[in-house]
């Protein structure tokens, strides 16, 4: 049994706060220039008094909700309550978004008429993915290898074994030596990683392309640097669903292992946040056009592209690094929908055999 399960908690969940209260934080800086908090403004609006203005009351916002979150959160541990726990994830979650639309409707009467200069490359631009087939196939390299590595040890894995823990460090959730329950997340993990490479490989070949500098290669535009950061979260998460595929053989791996992996996923995670949001740096001295080309009437909430005269399927998200999908488009709607099924199907398939 973990001793003092509620301080490892805490503090685990403390870093899990203080990460989206700096995300959120920093979020207004990671746009394009002449963006400010999904609004197209004069690229000098930055440095305005009502700027900082709006700035401060969105970042006052943002430090009220994640205290009032990790509060929460901190109680439902405390008092062994579900309903705090899950109150304080959704506040983290959802509350955040919020200040970000507040903070959009206030910039709103700010706006400037977006640019409707076209600009291109004469160099086409490679869609190949970062590091070729050898760098995309590792994530199922390393799933087929831990699959493969506990078809041998079959024998050696329990009838019944532990696959969740307590705070406490006692096992609360089990599973059976069933093919669902012991390839369980090695399925899940390559279906969660083959909707992540299709998205990749759509953001490559279907998002709107954005002017870029002059001179600038390929391998260092925004399309590819979103890529490499796909890979990533593919290789994290073929990483993690390994380690849990493992446990009927490992077991538990005990707190201490937990958190240095977490503290490294953190550092890894703010390393590629910090390189992808710098792809717009040089931006200003290249590109003459006042914001993305897109209209604000089409961001809804600040978050939310909908515009039926754009035949592109995804566009740069206006706050924060990424792409969205037009919500105007059918295909979009369709995207999502297999993203979120593949997974879930999964997961139902298990529940079921468990239930036998």
């Amino acid at each position: 049994m973990t001793p003092y399960p509620q301080i490892f908690f805490g503090i685990f969940m403390l870093a899990v706060a203080a990460l989206v209260g700096w995300i959120f934080w920093i979020l207004p800086k990671w746009s394009r220039p002449g963006i400010f908090f999904a609004v197209t403004v004069v690229p000098d609006f930055r440095d305005s008094a009502e700027a900082a203005q709006i700035l401060g009351s969105y970042r006052t916002q943002i430090l009220l909700h994640v205290a009032i979150g990790f509060g929460l959160i901190l109680l439902g541990a405390l008092v062994q309550r579900p309903a705090p726990l899950i109150l304080g994830v959704f506040w983290l979650a959802v509350a955040p978004l919020v200040a970000v639309s507040q903070a959009h409707k206030k910039t709103l009467p700010h706006a400037v008429a977006h640019s409707t200069i076209r600009e291109a490359s004469l160099v086409p631009r490679s869609a190949q993915l970062p590091g070729g087939w050898a760098l995309q196939f590792g994530p199922f390299a390393i799933l087929t290898i831990v699959s493969i590595y506990l078809g041998v040890h079959w024998a050696q894995i329990p009838d019944k074994f532990p696959v969740h823990w307590g705070i406490d460090g006692r096992p609360n959730g089990w599973s059976e030596r069933t093919l669902a329950g012991v390839y369980g997340p090695p399925l899940i993990a390559g279906a969660l990683v083959i909707g992540i490479s299709l998205l990749a490989y759509s953001f490559s070949h279907l998002a709107r392309r954005m002017p870029v500098p002059a001179g600038v290669p390929s391998m260092r535009d925004y399309p590819h640097r979103i890529a490499v950061l796909l890979l990533g979260v593919e290789y994290f998460l073929a990483a993690m669903f390994s380690l849990v595929g493992l446990l009927p053989i490992t077991g538990s791996p005990g707190v201490a292992p937990i958190l240095i992996l977490a503290g490294a996923i953190l550092a890894a995670a703010l390393f590629l946040g910090r390189w992808v949001s710098h792809a717009h740096d040089n931006l200003p001295h290249a590109v003459s056009m006042i914001g993305d080309g897109m209209p604000d009437s089409c961001w809804k909430l600040g978050l939310f592209y909908f515009n039926p005269d754009d035949p592109a399927l995804f566009v740069e998200k206006r706050i924060g690094f990424g792409y969205t999908v037009n919500f105007a488009r059918a295909s979009a709607w369709i995207c999502l929908a297999l993203i979120l099924f593949l997974p879930l199907f999964l997961l139902f398939l298990i529940y079921i055999s468990h239930q036998r």
